[in-house]
């Protein structure tokens, strides 16, 4: 008996701990608060915790208070000077307030799979998307950036709502199975193969992505409560002192230009001082002619950004689409063929405009305008504004009820691969 005892003195603590720790990550009752000041701090904190969970962002989009609105994007949302859209929506007491989505590596297909755990803050409400043509590169999406952005919670999401005669979500399987971290898995990888091979899942399969679910979701709902950053009293609440009290188009332009010329005075490319001196004068030699051999025509990419249209074309979002330029004076220096870019702008525009997505602010031709770029390839002081004399009446003026014809053919290796030529597009059906 006394043996009994011992033993239980043992072991029986570690015993009641799983248990406990079972019957949390279990419960069905919320573990998260987040206060209004924790929202606003999330939804400017370039947080990988943020971006990949759900608890944080459903609060967000769901508070009463403010109307936060979804804007995806990668490295170019960082770039956040007193014109970032998200300080004069707060400077100026706008209607709406932005919630960043996004940072270097954030590409169509973690956007399509971030998206899965927010569909209610999609479903006929409005969202911003912000294109940069780096991404569509030959190979696409860099496996760093899978891995880095990579959450269970959305796969699992994205699973529960998968249909095995989908084409997107076939074409959604075969480019997960492609990655280690599904490859790696033996609860996900057998149930994402079934997807791709036109199998569909079982009532067994279910049951154990609803328990999975639950899992992650108590998870993370109990580390949303960790600190998420001060970047809103840091950038945004800075960044309201230095704007003029009234919304005037023309004042907000000259302060653009003051702030650019001042911000970019070390440079003759017209980049931001710091990021010339210790990212670019280095190795300015070697980047002379540098990128004569990119190109973004042909790439794995255009479908990839297929699977995020039919996303928002179920939801029924209307959404604003931002296509960035490049800095003119450096894609002179580094030899970036200018043709080539402007024929991949036209391929993004065409998939979107020939199924229903109209609201496109192009700013592809003003990398030559004066602080309209921050730097190599993101819009700062002017480019921000410019992108903002888009976006504000388009989320002013509140959700429009958008009309998508989706063609599963730019999920294709033949759109993939179609040089645009203003022939050619014409040609694709």
């Amino acid at each position: 008996m006394k043996e009994k005892r011992g033993l239980w003195w043992i072991f029986g603590p570690v015993i009641i701990a799983f248990i406990m720790v079972i019957f949390l990550f279990l419960a069905p009752f919320s573990l998260h608060y987040s206060s209004n000041q924790k929202l606003k701090d999330a939804s400017v904190s370039f947080s990988k915790d943020v971006f990949k969970g759900q608890t944080v962002k459903m609060a967000a989009f769901n508070n009463k208070t403010t109307h936060y609105v979804p804007f995806f994007g990668s490295s170019e949302l960082l770039r956040m000077d007193a014109l970032h859209p998200a300080i004069l929506a707060a400077k100026y007491h706008r209607s709406y307030q932005p919630f960043l989505l996004g940072m270097a590596g954030t590409q169509s297909l973690t956007h399509y799979l971030s998206m899965q755990g927010i569909q209610p803050a999609l479903h006929k409400k409005q969202a911003v998307f912000v294109i940069s043509q780096q991404w569509f590169t030959k190979q696409g999406m860099q496996k760093w950036a899978f891995d880095s952005f990579y959450s269970p919670l959305q796969t699992v999401q994205w699973l529960q709502q998968a249909k095995s005669d989908n084409a997107t979500d076939q074409y959604v399987a075969q480019r997960l199975l492609s990655q280690d971290q599904i490859k790696s898995s033996y609860t996900l990888e057998p149930m994402v193969r079934k997807i791709k091979e036109n199998k569909p899942l079982t009532k067994t399969d279910m049951t154990l992505l609803n328990v999975q679910k639950r899992m992650l979701l108590s998870e993370d709902g109990l580390f949303s409560n960790l600190p998420v950053g001060h970047n809103w009293h840091k950038k945004v609440l800075t960044g309201t002192k230095r704007l003029p009290e009234q919304e005037q188009h023309s004042v907000l332009e000259q302060y653009a230009i003051q702030a650019g010329e001042k911000a970019t005075k070390n440079s003759r490319f017209g980049i931001r001082s710091g990021f010339y001196q210790h990212r670019v004068a280095p190795d300015l030699d070697k980047l002379r002619q540098s990128q004569t051999k990119f190109d973004y025509r042909e790439s794995i990419e255009y479908a990839d950004f297929q699977t995020v249209l039919q996303e928002f074309a179920k939801n029924q979002t209307d959404v604003m689409f931002v296509i960035q330029p490049v800095n003119k004076k450096w894609s002179n220096y580094t030899g970036l063929d200018t043709k080539m870019y402007q024929q991949s702008v036209d391929k993004v525009k065409h998939q979107l405009v020939s199924q229903g997505f109209t609201n496109i602010a192009d700013l592809s031709k003003d990398g030559a305008k004066p602080y309209f770029m921050e730097d190599t390839i993101h819009i700062g002081w002017r480019g921000w504004l410019a992108a903002d004399q888009k976006i504000n009446p388009f989320l002013t003026k509140g959700y429009q009820k958008p009309n998508y014809r989706l063609n599963n053919d730019y999920l294709t290796k033949k759109w993939q691969n179609l040089n645009p030529t203003e022939k050619n597009l014409l040609a694709f059906q």
